[in-house]
């Protein structure tokens, strides 16, 4: 019992790890207000080019730690706020972190994690089936 809830809290565990998190200043964000083609490329604080699409997972954070989904080309900064009027938002700039965060779905980490997942389903069924057959034949 001890080994399935390790495994169920390693596998829970995993699925926050689909995503890689790059974090881009805030002069960046200002970037991805409007575009005309749908697609941007940003540098993250580390110096990396992030592609930001349409569909692409943009939030802001709080500095009490609030994570505010914003739609990418959607929404419009001012010098004191943040208006994303498709979420409802109107963020003071002065409660917000100075980066924001672009989140990609990892294929390798997805990848794994589903492949993680099956073996470990498959090793609960061998071990299944093989404690079921010695425990059959001992009736006997």
């Amino acid at each position: 019992m001890k080994r399935a809830v390790a495994l169920g809290v390693l596998i829970a565990f995993g699925t926050v790890g689909c995503y890689s998190t790059y974090q881009i200043p805030r002069s960046e964000l200002e970037t991805l207000q409007t575009s005309e083609t749908g697609t941007a490329t940003v540098r993250d604080t580390d110096g990396r080019e992030v592609a930001v699409k349409d569909d692409t997972h943009l939030y802001v954070r709080s500095k009490g730690g609030k994570r505010y989904p914003l739609t990418p080309f959607n929404f419009r900064m001012t010098e004191s706020q943040i208006v994303a009027s498709d979420r409802d938002y109107i963020l003071d700039l002065a409660s917000l972190k100075d980066e924001a965060e672009v989140d990609h779905v990892s294929t390798w980490k997805t990848v794994t994690l589903i492949s993680l997942g099956a073996a470990a389903l498959a090793g609960l069924i061998v071990v299944t089936v093989l404690s079921a057959k010695s425990k059959s034949s001992q009736q006997y």
